[in-house]
């Protein structure tokens, strides 16, 4: 007397009997729940997805990361060729306060600011291209340089938002 022993898992499911003899076809998924590492993924992703634009700048970083990585181990003389375009910030601060005069300190003092930051970000790139962003020096730069970019955009998002409820 052997019985065959259906596995804990498995439900148990009742099929009315169908007309004509014709078969039942029944599709079981073998796994019943996500994993753990799955729904954590899952989490993330949507995390993610749904602060998108308030992690721009980390992400555009990253992106930088691996590009200026890419250009380096292919050609590193090209940060020859992208090294002038550091100075662009600094030709639009100065053509942007010789059009628009800042009218407070303060708004001076942030536009100068962020022109240096920019100088510095977009400096960046062809110092990555040459040595290669794992150098640790560049390496760091790069994370201090996301950091400050990623804090002013906070705080940039936080001012115009409080600016538009006032309105």
């Amino acid at each position: 007397m052997s019985r065959r022993m259906r596995p804990p898992a498995a439900p148990t499911l009742r099929i009315p009997r169908q007309r004509r003899g014709q078969p039942v076809i029944v599709v079981l998924s073998s796994e019943l729940e996500p994993t753990l590492t799955a729904r954590a993924a899952a989490a993330s992703g949507r995390w993610v997805w749904k602060h998108r634009r308030t992690w721009a700048p980390t992400g555009l970083a990253v992106v930088l990361l691996a590009v200026t990585g890419l250009v380096h181990l292919i050609e590193p003389r090209t940060a020859w060729a992208v090294s002038p375009l550091a100075l662009t910030p600094v030709g639009v601060w100065a053509w942007t306060a010789r059009r628009r005069p800042a009218t407070s300190r303060t708004a001076r003092t942030w536009r100068a600011l962020l022109t240096a930051t920019a100088t510095a970000g977009v400096g960046w790139v062809p110092v990555a291209i040459w040595f290669g962003p794992t150098v640790p020096a560049v390496a760091l730069s790069w994370a201090l340089l996301t950091l400050t970019a990623q804090i002013a955009w906070l705080i940039a998002r936080r001012l115009t938002t409080t600016a538009e409820e006032i309105r």
